[in-house]
């Protein structure tokens, strides 16, 4: 059947709290954070892993390691599941990237494949890595396993948009919330997407304050 691949973004921190770019940012996870990651273990109890990956970034690994406590599994770094460089606009919220790098923002907004953040990494060289590095763990890890991979929302977007072969103009169509899990088995190199950006483990009820990045991103375009 392939191997099945629990695409895990890390829990909250004080910088998604408060709406700001973090990229390469080393930054920890909040309590509520640390609430989401201890959702997804309980969620994820029945499944039986065979390996547990995670992003170098302290939120990434500090995810992975609630999530393997109690289990006999190693956390396995990798370099390239970090989250894309933002370049100079790291630690600054959507609305001051618009007003200072406007031009560019709306660009990489429209077209993030052509246009990069400011002095940061393009989507193309994101989704090259990251896509190199899927495919090493499928690689490292039997038919039929599951795999734990903890890393980062632009990571995770990146691989489906690059899976479901998403037109540039629609990339920002994809929301990751914050301990979200999404399940895809690779099969002989072709991705069966189960579940996106589930987040049912965290909360009982339906709770739309994370999904106000859509407002955000709605208003900061139509200011264009």
């Amino acid at each position: 059947m392939g191997v099945k691949l629990f695409l895990i973004r890390h829990g909250q921190t004080d910088g998604n709290a408060q709406g700001r770019y973090q990229g390469s940012m080393d930054t920890n996870l909040t309590e509520e954070g640390r609430f989401q990651a201890q959702c997804a273990k309980k969620y994820l109890s029945n499944v039986k892993f065979s390996s547990i990956y995670s992003s170098p970034m302290k939120r990434a690994i500090e995810t992975a390691q609630i999530i393997s406590d109690g289990l006999s599994h190693e956390i396995k770094i990798r370099d390239a599941l970090k989250e894309i460089n933002f370049g100079k606009w790291e630690g600054l919220k959507f609305e001051e990237i618009n007003e200072k790098y406007h031009d560019d923002y709306q660009a990489w907004l429209n077209d993030p494949f052509k246009s990069p953040p400011t002095e940061g990494e393009s989507f193309t060289d994101l989704i090259s890595r990251a896509d190199d590095e899927i495919k090493k763990i499928v690689a490292e890890n039997a038919d039929g396993s599951s795999v734990a991979v903890i890393t980062h929302g632009g990571v995770i977007l990146s691989l489906i948009v690059n899976w479901l072969q998403i037109p540039p103009n629609c990339w920002r169509s994809l929301i990751q919330r914050q301990g979200a899990i999404n399940v895809v088995v690779i099969d002989r190199g072709f991705p069966y997407i189960s579940s996106i950006n589930y987040t049912g483990h965290i909360k009982p009820v339906y709770d739309d304050s994370e999904d106000k990045v859509i407002e955000i991103y709605s208003k900061v375009k139509k200011d264009s």
